[in-house]
């Protein structure tokens, strides 16, 4: 009997023993053992480098809140501040543990204006497969269409805002409640915590409408400026990090907390920041100064340090990455040069996104100018620089822009390459680097075309004539600028030639002469390097006869028989057109040209 007793014993701890192993090997707690009354222990920082406990008393597990099969477990926190601050923005993704396995992070909050501190905790295991085995994303839905309005940018900002982060709605079906049925009320009013977001070096206008598009408060630490990168050392769960949106001498991105470490790979947040998906964010580490509380949303003051690897999803559930290894960026130099002062020279990294990229970019570069130049009355701005796309290329900018809005338009125009390659279909040609120098004038450098004219009344095919342009600026003075221009050596009827700005050319294309659309990268750079610009006399000779546009190029009267085999074959882009160009010119001035005049005549045959 008593060796029955004592195989019994030997084979109860063995299972035990077996348990044990398992449970050691497995640092989760599954969701599915959570019970009202359990007490998990959290780990954050709420200042300096320590990280601190706090309680997550369990009141239930709100199952399909999310979606399917997204549950999250309701808890109220005590300890530290959490008492006087409530739930606090930054301390997304702080790990909490039950009997010593991870169990998941506090991601969400309850309500506005709450008295006690109640959070969602997102379960580890909805992290870590949202995270793990994603591939790339190979389009941007939400990017705009540039040059773009200032308003179209930070309106673009907040629909990703909202897209990611919209409180639970009022309707949830199939939400099912583990814990007293009361808590049914609770759901549609959970939020996620969000970041606690940093922006350092922006004008006050800008910071505003960054703000209010990103929904969130910011607190702006002025600690000393970190390395833009440091050997990688370990982060630890409950550690702070961050995501770089720009850095240098703009700083702005948003700091969260570390749930789960496994080697090299990091788990935050508990919730997304924009739910892009597949993302290249800079990893960063971050530091908190204090915890701010307030009535509406405590927050930790932060700021971004060093950046240590790349965080690569940004998902419904979780944002993670990798450390080592940073991930491209865009170079951005900006020269700011005025009759006033003395040259600015400034330089921001942007992080490479399909939609946040040219976003960015744009804050930046409006960021410069607006900072430091007026916001009301007479101004021009000079832009000239290039976007390089490393061995794919680069783009040259010679533009200027006058009036109320030249800071916006100029800011638009300069990133306009940079959206552009992003959404080419062609091949990855991702922006390196953009060096622009922007010279600004406090006064409106533009002239208007009062009147052309040709040196005759009778031009004829195949001579060349010198055009006259008469040029009034905006206080009255006249100028005359003359180009050759050579006519056709055959052309059926009338022909105009017309003298125009870049929009009044840029609206003919697209109305009448419909230039071809690309169709390899070399051509969508030579269209990029060949925009219309506000600096630029644009002369063009059209023929009333019907042409043929192939491969972007406008090919004049083909023949019935090589349409038709254009017709038939597919693999060939063609367009029909009413009219074609039969004569190009241009001249480049050193300030904007507005308005266009027409000259329509017959060439005649004979020698001049």
């Amino acid at each position: 009997m008593r060796r029955v007793t004592l195989c019994a014993t030997l084979a109860f701890c063995a299972a035990a023993g077996l348990l044990a192993a398992q449970a050691q090997r497995q640092p989760f707690f599954p969701i599915d053992d959570v019970r009202p009354g359990m007490v998990g222990i959290g780990r954050t920082v709420f200042a300096g480098e320590a990280i601190e406990e706090f309680r997550a008393n369990v009141i239930g597990v709100l199952r399909n809140v999310l979606g399917p099969r997204r549950d999250l477990i309701l808890a109220k926190l005590e300890g530290g501040p959490l008492a006087t601050t409530g739930v606090i923005a930054g301390m997304s993704g702080s790990p909490v543990y039950i009997d010593g396995r991870l169990v998941g992070a506090v991601s969400y909050a309850i309500g506005s204006f709450p008295r006690e501190p109640f959070a969602g905790i997102t379960p580890i295991a909805d992290m870590t497969s949202a995270i793990d085995g994603q591939s790339g994303r190979t389009s941007a839905d939400l990017a705009l269409k540039w040059p773009a309005e200032p308003a179209e940018v930070f309106t673009t900002l907040g629909r990703l805002t909202q897209r990611a982060l919209a409180p639970l709605g009022p309707s949830l079906p199939g939400l099912r409640i583990e814990g007293p049925s009361s808590l049914a009320d609770l759901a549609p009013r959970l939020r996620p915590i969000g970041a606690a977001m940093v922006l350092s070096g922006f004008d006050p206008s800008v910071d505003r409408e960054l703000r209010q598009a990103l929904s969130v408060t910011t607190g702006d630490a002025q600690g000393p400026r970190p390395p833009r990168s440091e050997p990688v050392t370990a982060l630890r769960p409950g550690d702070p990090v961050g995501m770089s949106l720009i850095h240098g001498d703009l700083e702005m991105g948003p700091t969260g907390t570390v749930t789960y470490v496994d080697a090299t790979r990091i788990y935050a947040f508990g919730h997304p920041f924009l739910n892009l998906g597949p993302t290249a964010y800079p990893m960063t580490r971050a530091h908190v100064y204090a915890v701010l509380p307030s009535l509406d949303s405590s927050m930790k003051i932060a700021t971004l340090g060093p950046v240590i690897g790349t965080m690569s999803q940004d998902r419904s559930t979780a944002v993670g990455g990798t450390l080592g290894a940073m991930p491209r960026e865009l170079e951005v130099n900006v020269t700011l040069a005025s009759d006033r002062v003395a040259e600015r020279r400034f330089q921001f990294y942007v992080l490479h996104d399909q939609v946040l990229t040219p976003l960015f970019t744009y804050v930046s570069i409006l960021n410069s100018l607006i900072a430091y130049e007026r916001q009301a009355g007479p101004m021009s701005i000079s832009a000239t620089g290039s976007v390089s796309f490393g061995s794919n290329g680069s783009v040259q900018i010679d533009d200027v822009f006058t009036g109320d809005a030249a800071p916006s338009a100029a800011a638009a125009a300069i990133v306009a390459p940079v959206g552009a390659a992003f959404a080419n279909e062609f091949r990855e040609a991702l922006p390196e680097k953009l060096d622009i120098r922007l010279r600004v004038s406090e006064r409106q450098e533009s002239s208007t075309i009062e009147r052309a004219w040709l040196d005759t009344t009778k031009p004829k095919f195949g001579a060349t004539y010198t055009l006259q342009v008469l040029l009034r600026d905006f206080r009255g003075a006249t100028e005359t600028v003359s180009l050759p221009v050579t006519m056709p050596s055959h052309a059926t009827g009338p022909v105009t030639l017309l003298v125009g700005d870049a929009s009044t050319l840029a609206t003919l294309e697209q109305r009448e002469l419909k230039p071809g659309k690309p169709s390899t990268w070399p051509a969508l750079l030579a269209q990029l390097n060949s925009t219309r610009r506000n600096n630029r006399l644009y002369v063009r000779l059209i023929s009333s006869s019907a042409g043929t546009v192939v491969g972007g190029e406008t090919l004049p009267a083909l023949p019935p028989s090589v349409r038709s085999i254009l017709d038939e074959d597919k693999t060939v882009t063609s367009a029909s057109v009413s009219r074609t160009v039969v004569g190009a010119w241009e001249r480049r001035l050193e300030r904007a040209v507005r308005g266009s005049r027409e000259l329509t005549f017959t060439l005649t045959s004979g020698q001049q």
